[in-house]
């Protein structure tokens, strides 16, 4: 077994899930794959609006996890050429900071497509290289591996907001939606005024998300 695959599987993402993807998905009850679940904060939030939200997870120690919290989750690495499920299985694919941890991401999303019913969506959350902080170590030369964020030791591809549109597109899916979403350096504004920097995050991740957004937001529908 390789080191990598090792690494995966005895590594444990836990979280308190990513409601503003999720909340993508919409309101109506659907069917939906969370490829690298984690330990299923993403399923409990897919669970509590009334889907049926199944999870893979290469870690075993994952799976128990989301198991016991009454949970869906199959082990499964997806870097695996065949499919854990028949084609046009689900609603809504969501790959939540997954892709980056691979090494052909196009050829993955490609394959993992076939699981969407004509009418699906896809949905990719990535960590976008280019933000403020990564330009400013870079800039002063450093280019640093950390155990955590965007330059996380075990990333194997980087995103800016573009090669992140193109990743989808590669894939053979029209993109829907695409935007950032990040903050705004506001120092102790941020405490003191929290509604007020919520507004400034959204407005300046919008309007320069190749900059500020941490997450690169977007989702495809099959053509």
């Amino acid at each position: 077994m390789s080191q990598k695959h090792n690494i995966y599987r005895e590594r444990v993402y836990a979280n308190q899930g990513f409601p503003e993807l999720v909340n993508l998905v919409g309101t109506q009850p659907c069917r939906v794959l969370d490829i690298g679940c984690g330990c299923g904060a993403n399923l409990r939030l897919l669970r509590d609006r009334g889907h049926e939200a199944i999870g893979l997870t290469l870690s075993e120690a994952e799976a128990r996890t989301v198991e016991e919290q009454g949970l869906s989750c199959r082990v499964w690495d997806i870097t695996n050429e065949m499919l854990p499920f028949p084609s046009e299985s689900f609603d809504v694919l969501i790959f939540s900071h997954v892709l980056e941890h691979v090494a052909w991401p196009e050829i993955i999303l490609r394959r993992f497509t076939q699981l969407l019913k004509p009418d699906g969506r896809c949905m990719l959350a990535l960590p976008n290289a280019m933000q403020f902080m990564s330009r400013w170590r870079f800039l002063l030369g450093r280019f640093r591996y950390t155990e955590t964020g965007i330059m996380d030791r075990t990333h194997l591809r980087f995103f800016d907001f573009q090669s992140a549109r193109h990743l989808l597109e590669n894939a053979g899916l029209e993109v829907v939606e695409h935007f950032g979403l990040g903050m705004f350096p506001m120092g102790p504004l941020r405490e003191w005024m929290p509604g007020f920097s919520a507004k400034v995050d959204w407005l300046v991740s919008g309007r320069y998300p190749g900059l500020f957004a941490f997450h690169i937001i977007v989702v495809g529908a099959p053509k």
